[in-house]
């Protein structure tokens, strides 16, 4: 696997205002820009940081320490390692694992099998997503720009005559994360 230094990041081509990344090793490059496209079986090193609107793809890893911008997106099979955090609108793929001490939007840290759960399809957005994580001071549900735990989440729902299915969708996650009803 090729391993980029900052020079060859640098002059990498940009098509349509995205830099275009090809796979490789950038562990030796600690601040990457906006709007970065990165291939597939790409690695970062440790306290790596990405701007706005980056997107990854299947089967990146990143070391420890990474910390994301707003609106990063990421491919199926994404791994994390510990102390990566994630800014405010990241979206995860499926089959995206997260290594210990995960820390989201500064909520804390996750517990349990599950990180988070994410719905795709609710609310007046098709294709509108809603995630909510599983963290050590409770269930925090992000949804459009939206952040609160659950409880707070349940009161948006009905203060907003929202959808009531969002409401059984904190059933659901409450029974898959074997907590308590906060209703």
């Amino acid at each position: 696997m090729k391993k980029y230094t900052q020079a060859d990041f640098d002059a990498f081509e940009v098509i349509d205002g995205i830099k275009q990344c090809p796979s490789g090793d950038y562990s030796d490059i600690q601040v990457f820009s906006d709007r970065c496209s990165f291939g597939e079986e790409c690695s970062f090193g440790e306290e790596c940081s990405f701007g706005k609107w980056c997107s990854f793809s299947k089967q990146c890893s990143f070391g420890e320490d990474c910390s994301f911008g707003e609106e990063c997106s990421f491919g199926e099979e994404c791994s994390f390692g510990e102390w990566c955090s994630f800014g405010k609108w990241c979206s995860f793929g499926e089959d995206c694992s997260f290594g210990e001490e995960c820390s989201f939007e500064g909520k804390g840290e996750y517990i349990g099998d599950y990180p988070f759960l994410a719905f795709v399809g609710f609310g007046s957005r098709i294709g509108s997503k809603v995630y909510f994580f599983n963290l050590q001071d409770g269930i925090y549900v992000r949804c459009g720009c939206w952040l609160s735990d659950i409880a707070g989440f349940r009161e948006r729902v009905k203060a907003k005559n929202a959808d009531a299915m969002y409401l059984d969708l904190c059933d659901l996650v409450e029974r898959k994360f074997n907590r308590k009803n906060s209703k």
